[in-house]
């Protein structure tokens, strides 16, 4: 399998997910996967299916967190390279 598409799909997903909450996610790699992290407080709530959409893109993983204060905080993982079979 070829890493561009991933590539692509990653670089999406960052522009989806900087648009939807307003600032540039945090971006960090590891060992192959590169993980997408962003506030996502301010998202009205009509946004939040076009939000899960865009986490579903995530090729290993996603998900959100809530701290006890109410700040909400989504994240979605991508497997750069070749995905073993």
């Amino acid at each position: 399998m070829n890493s561009k598409p991933l590539r692509t799909t990653a670089e999406a997903a960052i522009a989806a997910l900087a648009e939807l909450t307003g600032m540039t996610p945090e971006i960090t790699s590891h060992e192959g996967h590169l993980t997408a992290r962003a506030d996502a407080s301010l998202v009205p709530a009509a946004q939040w299916q076009r939000l899960v959409a865009v986490l579903e893109t995530g090729t290993t993983s996603f998900g959100m967190t809530t701290t006890a204060a109410g700040k909400k905080s989504v994240w979605l993982r991508i497997q750069l390279g070749e995905q073993p079979r």
